[in-house]
């Protein structure tokens, strides 16, 4: 609104959505000293593809630990203590895609951010709804339990799960991406998605059937032991060539 303010919406308007609005303006307002506005521009971005990174490398080493992953992923960095392993694959595959999606067509680099929303919509709807399971046995012990643990996580779960189906409808029509084409008859951020989903549920299948039979042996739903949930247990190192995490 500032910037609509100072700049004017027929201004603003010739720019769209693109961020070279922020260098037009700075001109204006900080003069020689313009540059600092695009440096925090690339600051920023810099940023962003490290949350791209981060995340994942993150999650592949508690799927690691807990023998969801191969355990190499599990691996920590002995000086820096980082999930050393999973950044480093996690970030090839994150350039690979982003070079090759930018390769293509700037649209299609902005159809699979669409994409990604999707799923991220996905996976912390399960999260809100693991959290709940997980702390069952918690949740009657207090208001606070009962409140934090347990409705808000399953409430912003369904608040997730709605958003989801919204912009599935959503994207289900091509006009509605970036791109504007069809894919198997939907738009492309809804391909993609889609294509991720089922490359997912391949690799699971693969991983049951090679290393992974003693997680997916499991009978039941997992709930927080109770010496957790009162505070006083402790972890155990996983052992491997490398110093890994503590599972």
């Amino acid at each position: 609104m500032t910037l609509i303010g100072y700049a004017g919406l027929d201004r603003i308007g010739r720019f769209d959505d693109n961020a070279g609005v922020l260098g037009a303006v700075s001109e204006d307002v900080l003069g020689p000293l313009s540059f600092l506005v695009v440096l925090s521009v690339i600051t920023s971005g810099i940023a962003s593809t490290q949350t791209t990174i981060l995340p994942a490398s993150r999650t592949s080493l508690s799927m690691a630990a807990g023998g969801a992953f191969p355990k190499r992923f599990a691996t920590i960095h002995p000086r820096f203590l980082t999930p050393a392993y999973g950044t480093i694959v996690i970030g090839v595959v994150a350039v690979a895609w982003y070079v090759g999606a930018s390769a293509v067509s700037d649209n299609f680099l902005f159809d699979s951010l669409s994409a990604l929303s999707l799923l991220i919509a996905f996976y912390y709807g399960l999260t809100g709804i693991a959290c709940a399971i997980y702390w069952r046995h918690e949740l009657t012990r207090s208001v606070k339990n009962f409140v934090f643990i347990g409705i808000a996580p399953v409430v912003g779960a369904l608040m997730l799960f709605y958003l989801l189906y919204e912009s599935v409808t959503e994207l289900s029509d091509p006009g509605s991406s970036y791109s504007g084409t069809s894919v198997l008859g939907v738009g492309v951020p809804l391909a993609i998605a889609l294509l991720f989903f089922i490359l997912g549920l391949v690799l699971m299948v693969a991983w049951r059937l090679t290393g992974g039979r003693e997680f997916f042996a499991r009978k039941s739903f997992e709930a927080v032991p109770p010496e957790i949930a009162a505070g006083g247990g402790h972890v155990e190192s996983v052992g491997a060539s490398e110093e890994e995490v503590p599972g």
